[in-house]
């Protein structure tokens, strides 16, 4: 696989989640590289919730696609229903109302703990809430609201999985991207010189990771379409 000989913008989401930002990074006239660092297997859950729930909370759009999915298999049994829709960000958001969910509580900015406090503060315990998630969770919204007294179900509906990472002679590198502490660590340990190039974090716990991991350079740049395009687009300018 040729290298690219100018700096480039590291992508390392799976190509379907990165089509609209590499797209707009390509429009701008950036140099793109995807390395793909997580893949994902969509699951069908031995045990489905049943009965009412307050709340059904999303916290990535593998949620919903997953549960999206399960629910055009005729897996959601019929007795399972919710009284509102949660998210963690617009992207998550955006990807519920595509699917005709009605969506009452985003967080933004798009991280754990904001939600938490926003369940928090239109739920009392002992509330019963599904979380649509995977497996590998950095946030910790069932230990911290089951600690609060309310009662929270993780339905699993995606697995994560590492996919062949390549390991990489040094090419020039404007900025690398990643939405996790998994797909961060799983580049930096296949590929150790990255970490001395500018990493964007999609947030707080992924920024934290990556320090650990030895990255220098972090800034954090969300997930929101034009912030993280226009922050891309200038650690490449700077880079050139």
């Amino acid at each position: 696989m040729d290298l690219p000989t100018r700096p480039a913008v590291v992508l390392t989401r799976e190509p379907d989640d990165n089509l609209e930002l590499k797209a707009r990074l390509l429009a701008c006239g950036v140099e793109v590289r995807e390395i793909p660092c997580l893949a994902t297997e969509y699951l069908v859950p031995q045990v489905m919730p049943k009965g009412r729930v307050a709340a059904l909370v999303f916290t990535s759009k593998r949620g919903v696609r997953g549960y999206v999915g399960l629910a055009s298999q005729n897996a959601v049994p019929n007795d399972f229903s919710f009284e509102m829709v949660a998210a963690v960000g617009r992207a998550t958001r955006d990807a519920l109302q595509q699917h005709g969910f009605r969506v009452e509580i985003v967080a933004d900015p798009a991280e754990g703990r904001v939600l938490i406090e926003m369940l928090a503060r239109r739920l009392n315990p002992p509330a019963r809430i599904v979380w649509v998630c995977g497996n590998l969770r950095t946030v910790e919204l069932d230990t911290v609201l089951d600690r609060a007294g309310y009662m929270v179900e993780a339905l699993e509906v995606y697995k994560n999985y590492t996919p062949d990472i390549p390991h990489l002679d040094p090419f020039p590198v404007a900025a690398v991207y990643v939405a996790s502490p998994s797909a961060a660590q799983r580049l930096v340990e296949n590929n150790p010189w990255i970490k001395d190039t500018l990493f964007c974090a999609i947030g707080p716990t992924t920024a934290a990771a990556l320090g650990k991991l030895g990255v220098k350079r972090i800034e954090q740049i969300g997930m929101q379409s034009e912030k993280t395009v226009q922050a891309l687009l200038h650690a490449y300018q700077c880079a050139l």
